[in-house]
């Protein structure tokens, strides 16, 4: 009976990777054929929540999801404040270093360690009253849209990706919903939630902009 659990969950684990790639792909795909507002919408979609959930209910209980919903709240907030953030620490970076490679892994290590460093004590304490999860998704949006209000010459890029672009996001995003159902099954249901709020998307879209584009491309286009 183990055996048959353990050979489940690897299946869960694989599927779970190939369905979520395989998603961000066509969504990539999408975008490229859509107008570049219906394209930012189409690529802010939160295919990882979704497929988060999904698998997360798969693996463990539809009830399992239920109860971790409101403390996914606060870490969804903390993605669009990723968004707002990397931008900013983009922008700094191009001034003080001239490699845009380093550039982005500072512009996306100091990013994401803000949205670790809030997001991880929330699934440690398995905060997931309600209340307090929109008060804080509507703070943290609040802020995302103050820190994005600029005035900003630049125009929203058109959002073309080349194959390889869509095999990395695509396989980035599939290992993140990977991560989702494998912490939420060996660790707690709480872990898998906070990661399926983890900026995936964004953070991938973001980078590409800005090694194609530069940082100064990164805010029209996350406004």
């Amino acid at each position: 009976m183990n055996f048959t659990m353990n050979k489940l969950f690897v299946i869960q684990l694989i599927v779970s990777f190939i369905v979520g790639g395989v998603a961000i792909a066509l969504l990539s795909f999408m975008a490229e054929k859509a107008n570049k507002k219906v394209a930012g919408i189409i690529l802010a979609f939160p295919m990882t929540v979704a497929l988060g959930f999904f698998f997360l209910g798969w693996t463990l209980s539809p009830q399992a999801v239920a109860d971790v919903v409101p403390a996914t709240l606060i870490p969804l907030g903390l993605s669009a404040l990723f968004a707002a953030v990397y931008p900013h620490i983009a922008e700094y970076s191009a001034k003080i270093i001239e490699n845009k490679l380093w550039q982005i892994i500072i512009s996306f290590v100091i990013s994401i360690s803000v949205w670790f460093a809030l997001a991880i004590p929330l699934a440690i304490l398995k905060l997931n009253n309600l209340a307090v999860g929109v008060a804080g998704y509507v703070l943290l949006i609040l802020v995302a849209h103050v820190l994005l209000q600029r005035n900003n010459d630049e125009k929203p890029v058109t959002l073309i990706y080349t194959l390889s672009q869509k095999i990395g996001r695509a396989t980035f995003i599939g290992f993140i919903i990977f991560l989702v159902v494998f912490l939420g099954k060996t660790l707690s249901p709480f872990f898998g939630g906070m990661f399926a709020m983890f900026p995936a998307a964004f953070s991938s879209l973001m980078m590409i902009l800005h090694w194609y584009y530069g940082p100064k491309s990164l805010f029209p286009t996350m406004q």
